[in-house]
């Protein structure tokens, strides 16, 4: 229980701090909340009344106080643009950014795993090299750079049932629109799931139970898939908990690219509109939504295995 206060403690300072260095550099961003609502033919006894009104031309102090004030009480403030709270706003996209996350994260898992197995079963082969390579090269390329080149991929050999952009309507035509955003932000993860299955399968396959399955005859495939991989999933189920928060956080830029509405896109309309609260609430909110998600996969960690609850 000590540990998990601490845990607990540390994620409120992780939750402030991030708080502390959003509002910091929108405060110092040379954007203009007055004038983003007054509009560009305002006159400047207009610019200034808003100001007072909104208490902008309070201390950077003061200022701070009330906006943490405010979202201790779930209030992340109203949009200069849509002039709607922030939070609702929010949760009007949070869907859409889930399902994109989801799957992603089913990528990850699955595509992963099958090549991770794959090359464990044929290590030190050419297949195998060849899937190290490729999965550095995954890891390293850019979601967002990957998101380029698969629409210029599809527009290029005109392949009319791959969607371009935004979410249609229907499951079938939303499904459709999925599948690039999802590969795009599936790839890097599912290269880094590859070497992780990769390495715990050649580590089952060097154990006894293993040899006296092979010795009792019974057929590969069976034994790779029901016998050594049941144990080597065992670290990926771990990783999977925590990943689908920090997916949450990093399909900003795949959504901008393709036009997907979720969180991150609406946050990247904000940035180019100086709607300052959008951009601090999507912050925070992610923030908060990938502190808690490490807090939970944490203490299900602890209650699960025994090993490391004295730590």
């Amino acid at each position: 229980m000590i540990a998990v206060a601490k845990r607990l403690g540390w994620a409120v300072v992780t939750l402030m701090a991030c708080t502390s260095i959003t509002f910091a550099v929108t405060y110092i961003v040379p954007a203009d909340p007055a004038r983003t609502i007054a509009g560009p033919n305002a006159t400047a006894e207009t610019i200034e009344r808003i100001r007072e009104q909104r208490g902008l031309n309070d201390p950077m102090p003061v200022q701070f106080l009330r906006y943490l004030g405010g979202v201790v009480q779930g209030d992340l403030g109203r949009s200069l643009s849509a002039d709607e709270p922030v939070l609702q706003l929010i949760l009007d996209r949070l869907p859409a950014t889930m399902q994109l996350a989801a799957a992603a994260l089913f990528i990850w898992v699955v595509a992963g795993t099958l090549w991770g197995v794959i090359s464990a079963a044929w290590r030190g082969t050419l297949l195998d090299r060849a899937s190290l390579v490729a999965s550095i090269i995954g890891l390293s390329v850019p979601s967002f750079w990957l998101g380029i080149l698969l629409l210029w991929a599809v527009s290029h050999h005109e392949i009319e049932w791959l969607p371009l952009g935004g979410s249609g309507e229907g499951l079938v035509e939303r499904l459709r629109h999925l599948i690039l955003p999802a590969i795009a932000l599936g790839l890097g993860g599912a290269s880094f799931y590859s070497r992780v299955v990769h390495t715990q399968m050649v580590e089952v396959l060097e154990q006894d139970y293993i040899r006296t399955a092979k010795a009792k005859g019974l057929p590969p495939l069976r034994i790779l898939f029901r016998h050594a991989l049941k144990n080597a999933l065992l670290p990926v189920v771990t990783l999977a908990g925590m990943d689908m928060a920090t997916l949450l956080a990093g399909a900003v830029l795949t959504e901008t690219v393709f036009g997907w509405p979720g969180i991150g896109h609406q946050a990247w309309k904000a940035i180019s509109r100086s709607d300052v609260p959008v951009v601090m609430g999507t912050t925070l909110f992610t923030a908060f939504f990938v502190v808690s998600a490490n807090l939970v996969v944490d203490v299900l960690y602890r209650l699960l295995d025994p090993r490391v609850r004295g730590t």
